[in-house]
């Protein structure tokens, strides 16, 4: 083997090594993306997906919204309110509300949230939504819970991810 071909062997094995080990993002979705298993069927809210900082009496809030389709009303809204600055960490659903935390997901059938699944107090699985960074432009994390239908029935949340701007 010539001189050039070991260089060429070594260089492409130090290239290899080094794009292997470049630290990944975490997260594998874009912003503007909100992305949850409902009952076991992925749905992705990335329309119109952002957050919104809360004007919140006493406290801070946000919300994050996103919508399933251009055409339709269906999508999913959370919210986290609580006397202190929102920052990273778990949030989750209790009896003191405090902080408060919501999740609502409206789905549209000809007219707009028919069926509405909204938070309840679950005993056996709260709605927890963890923010994994916030930033003056965006914020980033997963959720996962219970929602009571309006028909008493439940809805499972789980795997979700968001990623969306301010």
């Amino acid at each position: 083997m010539s001189l050039a071909n070991k260089k060429l062997i070594h260089l492409s094995t130090i290239l290899t090594l080094l794009l292997f080990s470049c630290k990944k993002d975490p997260v594998d979705i874009r912003i503007g993306t909100i992305k949850v298993d409902i009952n076991g069927t992925a749905f992705t809210f990335n329309v119109q997906a952002k957050a919104t900082r809360l004007s919140v009496t006493g406290g801070n809030g946000i919300q994050i919204q996103g919508n399933y389709k251009e055409t339709s009303t269906t999508n999913l809204t959370m919210t986290i309110a609580r006397p202190s600055p929102i920052s990273t960490g778990a949030y989750i659903e209790n009896t003191a509300s405090n902080p408060l935390v919501t999740v609502s997901h409206c789905t549209e059938v000809f007219v707009p949230c028919v069926f509405q699944a909204v938070t309840f107090g679950s005993t056996t699985n709260p709605v927890s939504i963890t923010i994994s960074e916030i930033t003056g432009s965006s914020v980033r994390g997963n959720f996962k819970g219970e929602l009571r239908l309006n028909s008493g029935n439940t809805e499972t949340l789980s795997n979700g991810e968001f990623y969306v701007s301010f």
